[in-house]
């Protein structure tokens, strides 16, 4: 277990967490994206990304770190973040892309977010990193004013190819930040 603070905690997710680990997205990713699928169908998203072979691949990667996030004692989101990832805005800089971070409802507007960022951030350092990156909904727009908030540049627009999701809502956008 990892201490982000006295109220934040990180535990490592295995591959037997798999079931623990699709009981939580359904419970914090369907409230918050549901609106971008066709029937408020999540399922294909979940399925995806969360099932046992995915989550296979995604834990054999050596450059991924992919955490429960426990905040006051409750099992309340994920972080998944990949060091040594190159962003096509800035290629020759060193990057670490943060690839998935999902809080519910409960740790939401209490500076979860943005400790969790910082410790990232500061993880992406000590590695030689000299760059962050992720990809948002353009349709987020809390979480985009989170991130520009906390300096992150818009770069370049990009849609998802998920046919179930409404085509108006596919947008993407990469956001960066220079680490110093």
């Amino acid at each position: 277990m990892i201490s982000i603070s006295e109220n934040i905690k990180l535990q490592d997710i295995k591959i037997e967490d798999q079931p623990k680990l699709m009981t939580l997205l359904e419970r914090i990713y369907t409230p918050a994206y549901k609106h971008l699928w066709i029937n408020e169908d999540c399922r294909f998203y979940l399925n995806r990304f969360y099932s046992v072979e995915n989550l296979e691949l995604e834990l054999s990667d050596p450059n991924a770190a992919y955490y429960f996030v426990i905040y006051k004692s409750k099992l309340t989101g994920i972080l998944r973040f990949i060091f040594n990832t190159a962003f096509s805005g800035l290629p020759n800089n060193k990057a670490t892309y943060l690839n998935r971070i999902y809080l519910g409802e409960e740790a939401q507007g209490k500076g979860v977010a943005q400790q969790l960022v910082n410790w990232t951030e500061n993880k992406a350092k000590e590695k030689g990193n000299t760059l962050m990156w992720l990809k948002a909904m353009d349709s987020q727009k809390q979480a985009l004013r989170f991130y520009e908030k906390h300096s992150y540049t818009s770069g370049a627009k990009t849609q998802l190819d998920f046919e179930l999701i409404h085509p108006n809502l596919r947008g993407m956008l990469a956001l960066h930040k220079l680490l110093t």
